[in-house]
């Protein structure tokens, strides 16, 4: 189901209201892995992606038999998802972002919701910064619910942003519930305001931020890198038609709507560390 198109009606609210080929090749997506545990006992854990060759980064399919790979697999062995049958809303922090970024947004969620299913939803705009780790429940700016997905651009270096300089973005995915039953509720998708060498768009592979946000957005909703080059998931940008590849298709599909619902884990406090093993950024 497309996306319905944002409006310039904020979706955070006040307190009152309650409401990543650079140099050579540059990774397309950075890394961090973060660890979180609802007040109530429920284990909650966010992944993003590895370097090459690094396979304690990614959870491979079963003897590599699909043209896909997923973050990781509940204990029935599907793959960790959104609930298909829910609204996923997206929250957009325009500050840093480059000319037409909210277009090539909308343009991003329409197409992995048309080969998703999964019901993406430009809801509106957030005054909301970055931050690493981002909660996931935040009640005093959105209410008692799970916060939005938030897309937003950023410099490296600043505060509470996970990015470094070659990075074009870095998407984080947040699961709920129990260690083998686990749902993603929420996450975060940081783009880099410095890189000036990308354009608008969604011309090339090489150098458009359509082709990045289509790549952090499928990250977010659950596929991980593959070894691929005709893939999008590719874990280099490459070069070429910026579309979705059939094991991409395959991946959205495996985490999309034909899957079926997923119970959703009751909106509550989280806290948030990084795991004993830390995080790892790719390297070219």
């Amino acid at each position: 189901m497309p996306p319905a198109s944002g409006d310039d009606v904020p979706v955070d609210s006040s307190p009152d209201q309650r409401g990543r080929r650079g140099g050579r090749r540059t990774l397309l997506i950075g890394a961090c892995l973060l660890l979180a545990t609802l007040l109530a006992g429920t284990a909650l854990v966010t992944s993003a992606a590895r370097s090459p060759g690094d396979p304690a980064g990614i959870a491979t399919d079963a003897a590599l038999t699909e043209p896909f790979t997923v973050w990781e697999r509940n204990a029935d062995t599907t793959p960790v998802r959104f609930d298909p049958c829910s609204a996923i809303e997206v929250a957009f922090n325009p500050d840093g972002a480059p000319p037409g970024a909210r277009g090539d947004l909308e343009e991003a969620l329409a197409r992995i919701a048309a080969a998703s299913g999964l019901d993406l939803r430009l809801a509106g705009t957030t005054d909301e910064p970055p931050s690493d780790p981002r909660l996931p429940y935040q009640p005093e700016r959105y209410g008692d619910r799970w916060a939005p997905v938030l897309v937003t651009w950023a410099h490296p270096g600043q505060p509470g942003v996970p990015l470094r300089d070659t990075d074009r973005g870095i998407a984080t995915p947040v699961a709920v519930g129990p260690e083998g039953d686990r749902t993603y509720v929420s996450g975060q998708v940081v783009l880099n305001a410095d890189r000036g060498d990308l354009r608008g768009g969604f011309g090339d592979r090489r150098d458009a931020w359509g082709a990045t946000l289509l790549h952090e957005l499928a990250h977010l909703v659950g596929l991980a890198h593959v070894e691929d080059p005709d893939q999008l998931l590719y874990t280099f940008p490459g070069e070429g038609p910026v579309e979705l590849g059939p094991g991409d298709r395959a991946g959205l599909a495996a985490v999309g709507a034909d899957q079926g619902c997923r119970e959703v884990p009751t909106p509550g406090p989280v806290r948030v560390s990084r795991p004993a093993s830390g995080s790892g950024h790719g390297t070219p």
